[in-house]
């Protein structure tokens, strides 16, 4: 009796070791492929692993930056579109010309609308959607959508907000005097419309 028991003992101690060894050359593998991952063939006890995983390349990176001219120009694009407005196309020029030119990116679609429905009532041929420099017979024409937009960009900036006239009210005093008779209709619309495009 006594020579069955250290064979039985010597039997799971070995059963045993397989395992564990198995068990370790499992854990060494998975842990060299995850540093340097490839696919590894490898023996133990007479059997051969292979390890795969479909893991990022490792230049992968991430970044807590995020490009927020991307998400107002999709806003006023959207915003534009809502109304089937042609200036829809130039969403990424609003917002250019307002950060050139330190504008609340609002403004300018909303003047847009305010003046023409965002370009689909304007002066034949006039590229002005903003009603800029339009009084009575003179019309201020440009050649392009982008270049009405840079052009008044750059006078909301100089003629107006530097000389402190900052709120539509106050732009619209300057802007379009005649409106200030009617209750500052130009100015509630614009308002409006900025609050839109919040």
């Amino acid at each position: 009796m006594d020579n069955k028991k250290p064979q039985t003992n010597t039997w799971f101690v070995a059963a045993w070791f397989a395992s564990a060894t198995t068990a370790l050359v499992f854990s060494l593998l998975f842990s060299i492929y995850l540093s340097n991952p490839k696919t590894i063939t490898a023996s133990a006890s007479g059997q051969n692993f292979k390890l795969y995983a479909a893991l990022p390349k490792s230049e992968t990176s991430i970044s807590d930056n995020i490009d927020h001219a991307d998400g107002r120009a999709k806003i006023i694009e959207n915003f534009f579109k809502a109304y089937k407005a042609p200036l829809s196309s130039y969403s990424n020029t609003f917002v250019i010309i307002a950060d050139k030119y330190n504008l609340d990116w609002r403004l300018l679609p909303a003047i847009s609308m305010q003046e023409s429905n965002g370009g689909k009532k304007v002066i034949s041929q006039s590229f002005n959607p903003f009603g800029y420099g339009i009084y009575g017979k003179l019309i201020t024409r440009f050649n392009t959508w982008e270049e009405s937009i840079e052009r008044v960009g750059k006078a909301l900036r100089e003629d107006y907000l530097n000389k402190g006239l900052k709120t539509p009210t106050q732009i619209m005093a300057k802007y379009t005097p005649p409106s200030l008779e009617k209750g500052g209709a130009w100015a509630k619309g614009v308002s409006l419309f900025m609050e839109e495009l919040r």
